[in-house]
């Protein structure tokens, strides 16, 4: 039976490392990123990887020089758009890295949903719509997330969530709660997969 590997990011990168590995390394068929949103994937990649490694400090650190980052590009703040692409990027590198035999990607991404932050429920269910219709996605599994997550596409992009939260409050307001969801999203995604490699969860 196939195990989710313990990744890169659990350990070996150091505190000045990009915090990339095997599930945030952006591969052939992502979604192109200008240069800009390139840079703010690799500090939300970092700033995962110190969530996971419970260095807040460097976490608030690096939260900041994010949240600087709101320059918009296609009507979305170069960092929101980093944050979407790195939810996403994780949980398609897990079924790629699995060869979709296993879908605790999909219970990693159940758990994601919980975290308390509209945004980041927003980037979770639009990166599972999105990777509904992957190849190597199971027929059954692809119904699964229609029936749960389908009522929840309208508004789950990331230019219509901004659209959606901006109309209610500040773009710094959205930056901030973009980067808090898609770092926490990310780190508790990587820690559950990591988890499902090591024991509790498994995979079926």
């Amino acid at each position: 039976m196939p195990t989710t590997r313990q990744k890169a990011g659990a350990g070996s990168t150091g505190s000045a490392g990009p915090g990339l590995n095997e599930l945030t390394i952006r591969r052939e068929g992502s979604r192109v990123l200008t240069a800009e949103q390139e840079r703010a994937y690799v500090l939300l990649c970092a700033c995962a990887d110190r969530l996971r490694q419970h260095d807040l400090a460097a976490v608030e650190v690096m939260h900041a020089q994010a949240c600087a980052m709101d320059a918009s590009a296609g009507g979305v703040p170069v960092v929101v758009t980093a944050a979407y692409d790195l939810v996403e990027t994780v949980l398609r590198n897990e079924i790629v890295d699995s060869g979709g035999e296993c879908t605790c990607w999909l219970t990693a991404a159940r758990r994601a949903l919980g975290i308390r932050n509209v945004v980041s429920q927003g980037m979770v269910v639009h990166a599972l719509l999105a990777l509904g219709g992957h190849p190597l996605v199971t027929a059954e599994v692809r119904r699964q997330i229609r029936a749960e997550f389908g009522a929840r596409r309208t508004g789950t992009s990331a230019k219509a969530m901004t659209a959606a939260v901006t109309s209610m409050t500040s773009t710094a307001e959205l930056v901030d709660a973009g980067v808090v969801g898609g770092v926490m999203a990310a780190a508790m995604i990587q820690d559950t997969l990591a988890m499902a490699g090591m024991g509790p969860l498994g995979h079926g």
